[in-house]
C-alpha cells in the first residue's frame, strides 16, 4: 500500500512560485506590507512541511510505504512530474497535498493533478489542511479540514475496500470530510513525527514539533477548530523526549517551531517540557505561540523551566492595549498590568537566557472599541518600548479568502457573527481607492479575491480600508525608526545562516537595527534537498 503526500505549495500569489527571497527592510522606500506582517520584499517563506509528515508517521504505524516531499513550490513543473513519474506504481493508492494556509498558487497544483489523473488514472488525489477554503484550493477527490489522522485512516480502508465510505458530504466535485465532528484526533499524547533517510533533513534546518493539540482558549476573532479544550491535552513527556533525541542523533537538529496553539497553557505544560528537555545531551532552541497574560501571571514559574527548555523566542498575540476591546475577544487583562508584566518579562529573558530572547508582538486594529486616539496611543507605547522586537498589526479580517459560502465551517462563521452582534456593518463590493500603493496592500491582505467584507467599524469612524492605512502607516514609521526586527518566525533564515558561520550571533537580527536577513543559505538547503530527492 503507497501514497505520496506532497507539501511546501503555500504562496500568496502566482509570481511567488519560486521566491525564497525573504528579510525585513529597514528602507521605508522599498516598502511592502504582506499578511505575515513585516516589510519585505515578495518572496514565500520557505518552511518544511509537517502536516504530511505527522500523516506520514501515522500511517506508517499502520503497514503504508508513504513518501513525502517538501518545498513543492523550489520544484519546477517538469521536476514534479518526473519526481511523480519515479514513485508513482500501480501499488500506488493517493497522491495527497498537505496545505497549511490558504494559497494562491493552486493553477500549478492543479496542473501536476491534471497530470496525475491523465497518466495514472487509478490514483485518487487528497487535500488536507485545517480549513475547507484552504484545501479546497486542490481539484481533489478528497478534501479532509482539521487534524487528519483518524480520518485517513477511514477513508484510506475505503479505498482499499476494507471499510465502508467515510462520513463526508460532496463539495465542488469531490468530498470533504470535517474531521472535528466525524473523526475526532484529540488530545494525541503521541504526536511525533519520525523522518526517513529519504527526507534528506539536514542540519541547519529548523523542523516542527507539537507538544499539544487544541486550544483552552476561545478568542472571538480566532477561527481555527479546536477552541476552549477542557483536560489536558498535553503529551506524554518519553514521546517529546523521544523524538527530540532521534531528530538529534540522527540529523543533528537543535531548533523547532512549536506547533500548539498555545504553548504556555498551563505550568503542568511547561514543566513536563522542561523535564523531557533536560534529559536531553544538548539545549534545543524553540519558537512559539505564547499567551502573555498567562506567562505574567505564573511569573518565574515558569519562566526559569522556559530559559531552561530553550523556549525564550515568543510570538504573543496582545491584540491591544485598549481594555474595552480586549475584553471584547476574550483578552481581559488590564493594559497596565500587561505592559508592566512584559516589561518584566523582556528584563528577566534577556538577562538570565544563554540564547537571546525575542518577543514578537501581533496586533488587531479596528476592534470593537477602538479608535484612532487607542490605535495611536497603543503604537507610541510599543515604538518607546518595545523596539527591539517585531510588532505586527493586521486589520480585522472579516472577510474570506472565497467567494462561495459553503467553504466557511462553523468557526468561520462564528467569527463573523461574533462582530457582526458589535454592529459591523457588512460591504462586499471594494471602494474605489486612488492610490495606487494602497490598492496593492489590499490586494495582499485579501488575496485580490473579488469577494471581501469591506465592514465599517460600528462607530462609523472608519473601515476596513482606513485600518490598512493605517497598518501601512504603523509598518513604515516602524521602518523609518529602524524597528523592524526580523520575526521571531523567520529564524529558519537565520538559524541556516549562524549554524554555519560561528562568528555570527543569532541576537543581532532580533534587535532594533536588526542586522538584515541573509538568504543563501536556506536557498542551499532547498538546492540540496532538491539533488538529493530527484537523484
Amino acid at each position: 500500500m503507497h501514497g505520496l503526500l506532497l507539501g511546501g505549495f503555500t504562496a500568496a500569489n502566482e509570481e511567488e512560485e519560486y521566491g525564497v527571497v525573504f528579510h525585513n527592510s529597514n528602507d521605508s522606500k522599498d516598502i511592502v506590507v504582506r499578511p505575515g506582517g513585516h516589510l519585505q520584499p515578495t518572496g514565500s517563506d520557505p518552511y518544511r512541511s509537517f502536516g504530511n509528515h505527522r500523516i506520514a508517521t501515522h500511517l506508517r504505524r499502520n503497514g503504508w510505504d508513504i513518501e513525502c516531499l517538501d518545498w513543492g513550490l523550489r520544484f519546477s513543473d517538469e521536476e514534479l512530474q518526473e519526481f511523480i513519474d519515479k514513485r508513482i506504481t500501480k501499488e500506488t493508492i493517493f497522491v495527497g497535498f498537505s496545505l497549511i494556509f490558504y494559497t494562491n498558487v493552486n493553477t500549478r497544483m492543479n496542473e501536476l493533478v491534471a497530470y496525475i489523473r491523465k497518466k495514472y488514472p487509478w490514483v485518487k488525489i487528497i487535500s488536507g489542511g485545517v480549513k475547507i477554503y484552504t484545501v479546497t484550493r486542490v481539484n481533489a477527490d478528497w478534501f479532509i479540514a482539521g487534524n487528519g489522522e483518524y480520518a485517513m485512516d477511514a477513508l484510506l480502508k475505503y479505498l482499499t475496500g476494507k471499510g465502508p465510505e467515510p462520513t463526508n458530504r460532496k463539495l465542488f466535485d469531490g468530498r470533504v470530510i470535517e474531521t472535528q465532528h466525524t473523526y475526532p484526533c484529540f488530545p494525541k499524547r503521541d504526536a511525533a513525527i519520525k523522518y526517513e533517510d529519504r527526507d534528506f533533513v539536514q542540519s541547519n534546518e529548523v523542523l516542527n514539533v507539537e507538544f499539544g493539540r487544541g486550544c483552552i482558549f476561545n478568542c472571538k476573532y480566532c477561527n481555527f477548530p479546536l477552541l476552549g479544550m477542557k483536560g489536558d491535552t498535553t503529551r506524554n513527556q518519553d514521546s517529546i523526549y523521544e523524538e527530540l533525541l532521534d531528530n538529534y542523533e540522527r540529523w543533528g537538529i537543535t531548533t523547532y517551531y512549536i506547533t500548539d496553539d498555545t504553548v504556555n497553557d498551563s505550568k503542568d505544560k511547561i514543566k513536563i517540557i522542561a523535564d523531557a528537555v533536560r534529559r536531553l545531551p544538548f539545549r534545543p532552541y524553540f519558537v512559539g505561540w505564547t499567551r502573555a497574560d498567562l506567562l505574567i501571571r505564573h511569573g518565574k514559574d515558569t519562566w526559569d523551566d522556559m530559559i531552561d527548555t530553550g523556549y525564550t523566542s515568543h510570538a504573543y498575540g496582545i491584540e491591544t492595549f485598549n481594555h474595552d476591546s480586549g475584553k471584547s475577544v476574550g483578552k481581559g487583562m488590564k493594559p497596565e498590568e500587561m505592559k508592566d508584566g512584559l516589561l518584566k518579562v523582556q528584563d528577566y529573558f534577556t538577562e538570565k537566557s544563554e540564547q537571546h530572547y525575542s518577543g514578537n508582538f501581533t496586533m488587531i486594529a479596528g476592534l470593537p472599541h477602538e479608535t484612532y486616539e487607542t490605535l495611536d496611543d497603543g503604537k507610541d507605547w510599543v515604538n518607546k518600548y518595545w523596539g527591539n522586537h517585531a510588532v505586527t498589526y493586521f486589520p480585522l479580517m472579516l472577510g474570506a479568502p472565497f467567494d462561495l459560502r459553503d467553504q466557511m465551517d462553523d468557526m468561520d462563521t462564528k467569527v463573523v457573527d461574533n462582530f457582526k452582534s458589535y454592529g459591523y456593518i457588512d460591504n462586499f463590493e471594494r471602494p474605489f481607492v486612488s492610490e495606487p500603493h494602497l490598492n496593492g496592500v489590499i490586494d495582499m491582505f485579501t488575496g485580490g479575491v473579488d469577494s471581501w467584507n469591506y465592514w465599517t467599524h460600528p462607530s462609523g469612524d472608519y473601515d476596513f480600508v482606513d485600518m490598512i492605512e493605517w497598518v501601512y502607516n504603523f509598518t513604515a514609521e516602524r521602518a523609518e525608526l529602524k524597528m523592524n526586527s526580523n520575526g521571531v518566525w523567520h529564524i529558519n533564515y537565520v538559524h541556516a545562516k549562524t549554524f554555519w558561520d560561528k562568528t555570527e550571533k543569532m541576537g543581532d537580527y532580533y534587535k532594533q537595527d536588526a542586522k538584515e536577513i541573509t538568504y543563501n543559505e536556506m536557498i542551499n538547503i532547498i538546492i540540496r534537498y532538491k539533488r538529493n530527492k530527484l537523484s
